[in-house]
Order: C-alpha cells, then structure tokens, then sequence
C-alpha cells in the first residue's frame, strides 16, 4: 500500500497486490510535496509499463519495496531524499547521475532478465566469453541492469543479498560514483562484472561473501577499506589498478577462481594487503608497482610459478596466516622465483624487510640468493666463474665457508709435505722445516713467512705446490670480488 510519513495523506491509495500504470504512479510520486523527513512508501505492487523518474525532484523518500517492475525502472538526474528498492524485482535500473540526500538501499533486490548467463572479466589473453581488459568502457554505448554512472549518495549504499542476473558483460556500471558513507554488498550475486572505475567511497567497500564476474576497480578510492573476503568469489579478474584504499584491502578466505580469476592490483596504494585466499588463484596475481606497508599472505595459496609479478612493488613488512609463524626465507625466496622477471630488486626489497625486522641472517641468505638467481642468465663462462664463487665462499654472503676452505687447504697440504719433505734450497743458512707453515706461505698470494723459496719440491711434491698457490690466488680473487659485490649492492 501507499502512505506518506510526514506530510499530508495521498489521495490515492492501492495496496499491496495491485497492478498499477507506471504513468500514474509517476504522479503520484512527483506531485506531492513532503514535509522535512516525510516517506512516501508503496508496498507489494506490480508497476505495467516503464516508470520514468529521470530529472525529477522529489523532497521525500522514496521507498518501492517488495514491488514487481514489468520494465526497466529510470531515475536518470533524479534529486530524492532516500530511494529504497528492497526487495523489488526489475530488468534494470538506469540511474545515471542519480542525487539521494540520504541512503539508497537496493537489499534483497533482484535485477536483470531472469537466467543469469556467467560472463567472467577476462583478459585479452584469456579465453572466455567476458569483456576485455585493459579498457576504457564507451559509455554511451554499454548498458548494464544497473547503472549507477556519476550518481552522488550522501548516505550509504545498501546492496546486501542483491542479484543481478542476466547475459550481459557488465552487471552493474558505476563509474565515478561518489557515496559520502560505505557500500554494503555482503551476499552480492551477480553473473557479470562490476565497473567501479574511479568511483569514490568516504567509507568502505564491504563486498563479503559476494559472487560476482569480475571487478574493475580501476581508480578507485575508499577511505576505510576494501572488504573482499569471507567466501568472496570472482570467476574473473579483479582489478584495483591505480587504487588508493587507506586502512586495508582483504581477500582473506576469498575464492579468485577459473575461468578467468586473477588479481591486478598494480600501483595500488594501501597500509594492510591480505592476500591469504581460501585456495591459488586460477590465474595470475599482478602486485607491480604497488606499495604496502604490509603483506599478509599464506605459502599455501600463493599463485603457481610464473603467475606472479613483483616488479617495483614493495613493502615494510610481510606476516604468514595460519598456523604458522611466519614462512621460512627459503620459501620466501621460493616465492619471489614464481615471478619469471624477478630481478635484483625484488629480492633486494625483500632482504630490505628482512634488515628491517632485526633479522640479518634471514637478509644474507636472501642476497646470497639473489646472486644465484641473476647468474642464471650469464654466460658460460659468468656461469662458471659465480659457482666457483658461491662454492667458495657464497658470493661473500658465506665468509665463514673462505676460511674452511683455506683450512682444508693448509691441512691437506701440511699431511702431504709432512710425509714427502721437499729437498732443501740455501745451504747451512736454511730455517727449520716445518710443513704447516711451508702450505700456509704457499697458499698467501701476497705476503711470504720465507718458506716457499727456501724449499724445491719435486715431482708430485711439485703439483701439489703448484694447485696450493693456484688455490690461494682463486680465493683470493673471488673474495676481493665479492666484497666489492657486497660493499656495492648490500
């Protein structure tokens, strides 16, 4: 039924269950004048025939709840104190530049033409039957069951348990939209993607346990958060390029499943990043560029080798979910690797985390990691030359190993000349001879204790005293060189 809270009784009255002319309902609407605060509701009815709203003005609110629309409802350029929709069925809402002073409330709403048709966002090298990406939709040109491009809503958005479900590409089309409070979409299904490109929400973005096609997110600003997590679901790409959400952004227990789920999230600005899904993404998880303070991730989820980006995205500090305390820096390198491009500065930020959490050692092996990895692509002969690094002394990431190098050296070579004394070179002014320090003088490419030319050894003898100086000459080189290595880079 229809009655008016706040200002005089309308003249007419149906009720719930009657089928009006869209036309006269229309009167009804614009022809009353409401006092302050006043509602003007009608209840459970069937509206034949297009309602047409579009430039009109009306000082009340407006709430059609439980109605069925036999044809898209139009609110183009409307001005309305509130505009409740809870509960009603219609093919579209077309309210493009819509102003509501208060709250707009789309809950339990159905939209669209009726069998929902999966229409995932997919990238230009995905298959599928989704709209491409990257893109600037032809506005002019695109429709969606609900259009909401430019609208302006002092209030909150309410679209709790609200299903949009038809063939098109795009389920809802809001760019630039502006709500001065938050948008509720908890339980939001909808069969095709949603356009947010850059849309303003002075709150959050809570879009808990909603199943949608995708979400181009492109631009867009929240001040409290963006909520995609507990049994969120996007058969396709979500994208959050150029986003700056202040507080944090969430895919906890989040599903970005096939045929075309994957996270774009390059040059996304937020404090808290929650990347701790309930499963691997079916596609590729792009942080490029982005900038966290922190990454909250967990080991079991994170995208198949050669699904990950990490160029010039960087953070302060990385936390594991679950049951563990954090992952092991081998399988945090691991998961720096999963990024084919990877290169020195994707693992010199995460030694930079490491160093900023007090744990050197944890810094040292991500470095030393490092250098493996950009050997990789040397020559033969750089290939060669790093294994002997990293077998000597880790690229200098090992000190420690250089020095039992040069210990097995020494001893091996003492054991040998203890048994197979080299003859003599200087006559009756010769020292004592004493293997220990003739294999230490033979292994020092520079200074001389006075053993190595005060004995001549022969045959074998002579081999061995050869490959010790040629030892101690390497090893010196490759720790000279990696030291300049990690003077310069570390």
């Amino acid at each position: 039924m229809a009655r008016l809270r706040g200002s005089r009784r309308p003249r007419w009255r149906p009720v719930a269950g009657d089928t009006v002319d869209a036309a006269r309902l229309r009167e009804e609407i614009t022809g009353h004048e409401a006092a302050a605060g006043g509602v003007l509701r009608f209840e459970g009815l069937r509206v034949r025939g297009p309602l047409d709203l579009s430039r009109c003005r009306v000082d009340a609110g407006l709430e059609l709840v439980d109605c069925v629309f036999e044809e898209p409802v139009r609110c183009a350029e409307l001005t309305v104190a509130s505009l409740d929709l809870t509960g009603s069925i219609l093919p579209a809402l077309h309210a493009a530049r819509l102003a509501v002073d208060g709250d707009l409330r789309l809950s339990g709403a159905r939209l669209g033409g009726g069998t929902p048709v999966p229409r995932p966002l997919a990238g230009p090298p995905a298959a599928g039957d989704g709209p491409r990406v990257p893109r600037r939709l032809p506005e002019d040109a695109t429709s969606a069951a609900l259009e909401l491009a430019d609208a302006a809503i002092d209030g909150n958005l309410f679209a709790e348990q609200l299903t949009v479900a038809d063939a098109a590409p795009w389920s809802v089309l809001a760019p630039r939209l502006n709500v001065s409070g938050s948008v509720h979409a908890r339980g939001l299904t909808a069969s095709g993607a949603l356009y947010l490109r850059d849309a303003r929400i002075t709150h959050a973005l809570n879009l808990n346990g909603a199943d949608v096609g995708g979400l181009d997110g492109t631009g867009l600003a929240c001040g409290r958060g963006l909520y995609a997590d507990w049994g969120f679901r996007s058969a396709g790409q979500v994208l959050l390029r150029a986003a700056v959400i202040d507080g944090v952004v969430t895919f906890h227990d989040s599903v970005i499943g096939a045929p075309a789920g994957a996270l774009l999230l390059s040059r996304l600005r937020v404090p808290r990043l929650r990347l701790d899904l309930r499963e691997a993404p079916a596609g590729d998880v792009v942080l490029q560029d982005a900038a966290v303070d922190v990454l909250v991730d967990s080991a079991a989820t994170w995208p198949a080798p050669g699904r990950l980006n990490l160029q010039g995205f960087t953070y302060k500090r990385l936390e594991t979910a679950g049951p563990a305390t954090g992952a092991d820096v081998r399988a945090r390198v691991d998961w720096l690797t999963r990024d084919p491009n990877a290169g020195a500065g994707s693992f010199e930020q995460l030694a930079t985390s490491y160093e900023g959490a007090g744990d050197e050692r944890s810094a040292r092996t991500v470095r030393h990691a490092r250098e493996r990895h950009v050997r990789r692509l040397d020559r033969l002969s750089g290939r060669a030359w790093g294994l002997l690094q990293d077998l000597l002394f880790g690229y200098g990431y090992a000190p420690r190993r250089a020095l039992v190098w040069l210990l097995c050296l020494a001893a091996a070579g003492s054991l040998w000349f203890a048994n197979h004394e080299p003859r003599a070179v200087g006559g009756s002014g010769q020292r004592a001879w004493d293997p220990v320090l003739y294999s230490v003088d033979l292994l020092i490419p520079v200074a001389s204790l006075g053993y190595r030319g005060s004995w001549d050894p022969q045959g074998v003898g002579k081999a061995v005293a050869v490959f010790l100086v040629v030892s101690g000459w390497t090893l010196a080189t490759a720790v000279l060189a990696g030291a300049r290595r990690v003077i310069g880079r570390g």
